[in-house]
């Protein structure tokens, strides 16, 4: 779209400019027309004609598709767009907070155990034969909560929503906070807790998975950009999710 229209006005612009000399004979040169003002794609700078880059847009949760204009992180969803998507999100409170939840957002693309919108049922009847502490992560049909936490107890399947506040993730009812989500997954399943193991999307898990996750576990992420021997493509596909879960 950013492109065809980008075309279309340069196609345009040369029109203009070979007519250009008899027009200044007989009467100045006209503005563009309205409709092709109208016509120019969000996102392009209007003195330098450049297209941006479309950003991932979490208040269009299902498509992913916001450019990260100023401000534009606190516009609520409204009308038709709002009735077409499966979760409805509040307005973020900060753009810091709109990098995080986007940042992890996609890194639980990666993970393998995110289910995206279903419901509590949905979610309930997947557990119901998992072995106890078995886990994912779905979004949440609650207003003012990004994310769910689904999971096998002694007592059958139970969710958890996953609180954020002041740039901190939580589960409803605890008072203990973690900078990540994946600091919060990391802790509860140490082994003092009740979570166990992912319920991935793909059963059996893709070996290079399992080898993204190991090479996290023993060198740390921090440190893959620096270990020799591995390519830009590896690197890249491990900093897709730097987590060992």
């Amino acid at each position: 779209m950013v492109r065809d229209n980008l075309d279309r006005t340069v196609v345009q612009s040369q029109k203009q400019n070979c007519t250009a000399e008899t027009q200044s004979q007989s009467q100045p040169p006209e503005e563009p027309a309205g409709p092709e003002r109208a016509q120019s794609p969000e996102g392009v700078n209007p003195e330098s004609q450049e297209p941006t880059d479309r950003q991932l847009d979490l208040l269009f949760w299902s498509k992913l598709k916001l450019q990260e204009e100023p401000d534009t992180w606190s516009e609520p969803v409204t009308g038709a767009d709002a009735e077409s998507f499966p979760t409805h999100l509040r307005p973020f409170s900060s753009a810091a907070e709109y990098k995080l939840v986007k940042r992890t957002y996609l890194h639980l693309q990666h993970s393998g155990y995110y289910w995206g919108s279903m419901t509590m049922e949905e979610a309930h009847e997947i557990l119901a034969h998992a072995s106890l502490g078995t886990f994912l992560i779905r979004d949440s049909g609650q207003p003012d909560v990004f994310f769910t936490l689904s999971y096998q107890s002694d007592d059958g399947p139970t969710s958890v929503r996953v609180q954020l506040n002041n740039l901190l993730f939580s589960l409803y009812g605890s008072h203990r906070t973690f900078p990540s989500l994946f600091a919060l997954l990391t802790y509860y399943t140490s082994s003092s807790c009740k979570l166990t193991v992912p319920y991935r999307k793909q059963r059996p898990e893709r070996l290079k998975q399992m080898c993204r996750r190991a090479l996290v576990s023993t060198y740390g992420a921090e440190n893959i950009s620096t270990l020799p021997g591995l390519s830009i493509q590896i690197k890249d596909y491990v900093h897709a999710y730097p987590c060992c879960i």
